[in-house]
């Protein structure tokens, strides 16, 4: 048997075992196996084979802008090396036949913004190099942004429920940048709430470097929650429950599986939480 049957008869016996998408609540079949994160986060997009989500077509295609969001942004440091490098101008390339809108957007300052976007940076304890380019995170970017951070926590979700959070449950999610992190560190409360710990792991190859993340799993009650780190650029938390009737009707920070990709929609989802 060849390669390509070998992966076809994989992803056959992967969606039989797990017929519902995990990302719509099994509003739909899945239909593909979903790499989370996604490959073109790792090294030259190749990454271990752990972490396979089952994905109908619409969540798979209607996520891969964001996808590809988290790829370049996680990749915005001030000591990339030359894979970095490479990795992030093939990203860039493709962001621009993409998504022209979100490259748009990332290029809007002008000299004068761009001073006073940097000179906020360093007020908020942030490094930077006087060669370093500033970008800008509008609207267009939070919406891809805040539609990843969902999509990783109902990810993991299944990662350790074994099962799609369907939509008697909902799911609340937030990301940071490591700028926001900067001053004062990563907050000791997820280290505390969240005492599990995984990354990707296949025989001797870890990438921990890449993507790891902590999370708490009540299995009795259908609790779940995670704090999760992209690269060295992006982090995401977030908690999923599966009774939604145990979050306060009035909370609007929680949505349920079944609108994640409406959700791009929402007026809430352009803002940073």
């Amino acid at each position: 048997m060849g390669e390509a049957a070998r992966r076809r008869s994989a992803t056959a016996r992967f969606l039989e075992r797990f017929p519902d998408c995990c990302f719509c609540g099994g509003l739909r079949p899945a239909t593909t196996r979903e790499h989370m994160p996604p490959k073109s986060l790792f090294d030259g997009s190749h990454r271990p084979d752990g972490l396979i989500m089952p994905a109908c077509g619409p969540c798979n295609s209607g996520t891969r802008t964001a996808d590809l969001t988290v790829a370049l942004m996680s990749r915005w440091n001030y000591d990339s090396g030359p894979q970095e490098c490479a990795d992030h101008a093939k990203l860039a390339a493709r962001a621009r036949r993409q998504a022209p809108e979100l490259v748009a957007e990332w290029t809007a300052m002008d000299e004068a913004e761009s001073w006073k976007a940097r000179l906020h940076l360093v007020n908020h304890g942030v490094a930077i190099p006087h060669d370093a380019s500033v970008v800008t995170i509008g609207p267009l970017t939070i919406r891809q942004l805040n539609l990843f951070a969902h999509k990783v926590v109902l990810g993991l979700y299944f990662e350790h429920f074994r099962r799609p959070l369907s939509d008697a449950g909902c799911v609340c999610a937030l990301w940071r940048t490591k700028e926001d992190f900067a001053r004062d560190g990563i907050p000791k409360i997820f280290f505390d709430i969240l005492p599990g710990y995984a990354t990707i792991i296949q025989g001797q190859w870890n990438e921990s470097e890449t993507f790891e993340y902590r999370h708490a799993v009540n299995i009795e009650e259908g609790l779940f929650g995670c704090f999760a780190r992209f690269r060295r650029g992006l982090f995401v938390y977030g908690f999923a429950a599966t009774d939604a009737t145990v979050i306060p009707p009035d909370d609007v920070d929680w949505i349920k599986p079944s609108g994640l990709l409406l959700s791009l929609d929402s007026p809430r989802f352009q803002k940073k939480a």
